[in-house]
């Protein structure tokens, strides 16, 4: 097992003026195709699939276990999660090393507006280290607030969408596209502040999948 420096790391872009901080994925591949090596705090990310339950949390299980470790020299936040799909399975999470004690599941009424300004809501109380929403549609504005409020509070934004929203206008510093294949998970990167598009295969996070969480219906 590959032994990963968990302690914030920094990027420039092409056009910015100050660095940001980032959160390293786990997964080397990725990090080496994406700017200054992780996911962007600070920021949205927006992660679009043509259905959930291909991967997509499999994809988050390093970052995670990294915000829920517990660290004394800084103060304990949650990872909220808005609006999820499923039960998450906790013994599969503790399994990946993620404090589920540190996990809070909200729950807005239906509908995206609602979801969203709860995200935003969470994002600006500075309760959250991380901040994981399942939404469809949103407008420019609404994410725009969404970005500001990620960057007052130096917060990782993660949103789960349907590939077809990828058509609409994002402020969202990177955007990926995932999709499985016989033998991966590929990444497509669509956007991406300070870097480029490109698509990386994850061989490795078929083995985490099956026990990520428990998709429940009910």
């Amino acid at each position: 097992m590959e032994t990963i420096d968990w302690q914030a790391r920094v990027w420039r872009g092409i056009a910015a003026s100050v660095a940001r901080a980032v959160l390293p994925t786990g997964f080397r591949a990725l990090d080496r195709a994406l700017p200054g090596g992780g996911w962007p705090l600070g920021a949205i990310t927006e992660i679009f699939v043509d259905g959930y339950g291909i991967g997509e949390l499999g994809l988050l299980m390093p970052a995670l276990s990294a915000l829920t470790r517990a660290d004394p020299a800084k103060p304990r936040k949650w990872i909220a999660w808005i609006a999820p799909p499923f039960v998450p399975y906790a013994p599969a999470l503790q399994q990946h090393g993620v404090e589920v004690d540190r996990l809070l599941m909200i729950h807005p009424t239906p509908g995206g507006k609602s979801r969203l300004w709860a995200t935003e809501q969470v994002v600006r109380s500075g309760s959250s280290a991380g901040v994981l929403a399942w939404v469809a549609a949103a407008d420019d504005v609404i994410l725009r607030r969404l970005q500001l409020a990620a960057e007052d509070q130096g917060c990782w934004v993660l949103l789960f969408r349907p590939s077809d929203a990828r058509q609409q206008r994002s402020p969202a510093a990177l955007r990926l596209r995932l999709a499985q294949t016989l033998s991966s998970t590929r990444v497509e990167i669509l956007k991406c502040r300070g870097g480029r598009p490109g698509v990386v295969e994850l061989a490795e996070l078929a083995r985490v999948i099956p026990a990520a969480v428990r998709v429940s219906r009910s």
